[in-house]
């Protein structure tokens, strides 16, 4: 391998394994294990392009987070969070490069038996904004939440099962619930519901 390809691999290395932290906290990591992720560097045979990191995250001895690079330059993450062996979390950024990452943009994730997407995260500035979540993967979403700068404010959740919100949940500053309505026939005008009641 000619040598000023071997130090460039090295210099982009070191750059990439001093950062990777940054991917792993986009990647909503719950933190490095003690000493902190092991990062390899995957190039491209023939061309000797940095294609793609590898962590091994929670230090089970199987890899379970894989940045896909275009040199510098982050594409999208990938994780396995089951330790399956197979991703199912997947976040997409902005173009951006080491020193000036792009922010996310949005965020698809499998949480059933299978890798079809149950729940899609959108982002704004960098901050979640929407998330459409299917929670029983039948392939109908039946939870809708809402954020303002990063902080959730509402919930509209489907709890008679035809595709569309019945419960409304409004939540105020810590996360309290202040709010709560129902539209069960799903005509979109939410009614509250009475001080100690709920919706059967």
């Amino acid at each position: 391998m000619p040598a000023g390809r071997a130090m460039t691999r090295d210099s982009v290395k070191q750059r990439l394994i001093l950062t990777f932290g940054w991917c792993l906290v986009f990647a909503a990591c719950d933190g490095p294990r003690r000493g902190g992720p092991e990062v390899s560097p995957v190039y491209n045979q023939e061309t000797g392009k940095l294609e793609k990191l590898v962590s091994d995250k929670n230090g089970d001895g199987k890899i379970d987070t894989w940045a896909f690079m275009d040199g510098a330059v982050l594409k999208y993450i990938e994780q396995d969070r089951n330790g399956d062996g197979q991703p199912d979390r997947w976040e997409y950024y902005e173009e951006g490069t080491i020193s000036r990452p792009g922010r996310i943009l949005r965020a698809d994730e499998a949480n059933g038996s299978s890798r079809l997407v149950t729940r899609r995260e959108q982002y704004e500035d960098g901050l979640i904004r929407r998330v459409i979540d299917d929670t029983d993967a039948d392939s109908r979403p039946d939870k809708w939440e809402t954020y303002d700068a990063g902080r959730l404010v509402r919930v509209d959740l489907d709890l008679v099962g035809k595709g569309y919100p019945s419960q409304r949940l409004t939540y105020g500053e810590g996360g309290v619930v202040t709010r709560v309505e129902t539209d069960p026939d799903g005509d979109g005008i939410f009614a509250p519901v009475p001080t100690g009641g709920s919706e059967n």
